[in-house]
């Protein structure tokens, strides 16, 4: 016997002023005409100010109309994009900055943030103009707070020429990065007339990487169909 599905209009928004959830954990089900029905009552929502869509690490949710992101969120994002290691590191997968270090961004029209001020500021208070938090083990994709260590821009400014070691750990939890693509996807990419912007919170990278990409500084085609746009490259 077929189960069937009936959704009530309070109960759905109860569950969605809960918290960000998506919509086909709202659903429960694969069923055409259920999903219809949630279809229907999700747009009465939308339209009536009662709800809005959002992106959550490029995945659409859906949340109150007047929802604001919890900081414990914001951490389990952060850790969500981070691998521990057995020294206690929290290494951060995505963009690392050579200067400001790994970078945040929470939703597709977000700015990017230093996620290390972001977890400092969450864990122990705003941080001064001048003040800055710099990762203790010196792994420069280290976001662990029990690793932080509170410093000045003066102090970074003394210290500003990195070391081979420091340069050596940035390439490399930058070729991490990297590699969350592969040739289709490098394709997909240049052959997209969207944002910088939307590219990269859709693949996991950097707006400098999606440049590089178009402009084929890395991954690079040769005699590809795009070879014919490099300087000094057409075709005579």
């Amino acid at each position: 016997m077929t189960r069937r599905f009936e959704f009530d209009r309070d109960q759905v928004l109860a569950t969605i002023e809960a918290g960000p959830v998506q919509y086909a954990a709202l659903a429960g089900t694969m069923s055409d005409s259920a999903r219809a029905q949630l279809r229907a009552i999700i747009d009465a929502l939308v339209s009536e100010g009662r709800i809005r869509l959002i992106q959550l690490d490029r995945f659409p949710h859906y949340v109150a109309a007047d929802w604001v992101m919890s900081d414990e969120l914001r951490l389990q994002l952060i850790e969500g994009k981070c691998r521990r290691t057995l020294d206690g590191c929290l290494i951060w997968t995505g963009y690392i900055d050579p200067r400001r270090g790994p970078m945040v961004r929470f939703g597709p029209d977000g700015p990017p943030t230093a996620a290390r001020r972001v977890v400092w500021t969450i864990k122990r208070g705003p941080l001064g103009l001048q003040q800055t938090v710099r990762a203790g083990c010196d792994d420069p994709a280290c976001v662990a707070y029990e690793h932080m260590k509170l410093g000045t821009r003066a102090d970074k400014a003394r210290g500003r020429s990195l070391t081979p070691l420091t340069r050596l750990r940035i390439a490399r939890a930058q070729q991490a990065a990297r590699g969350k693509l592969d040739l289709e996807k490098v394709r997909a990419i240049r052959a997209s007339a969207e944002s910088e912007t939307v590219l990269a919170e859709r693949y996991g990278v950097s707006k400098p990487t999606i440049g590089q990409i178009r402009r084929n500084e890395t991954w690079r085609e040769e005699g590809g169909m795009f070879t014919a746009l490099i300087p000094g490259r057409a075709r005579a």
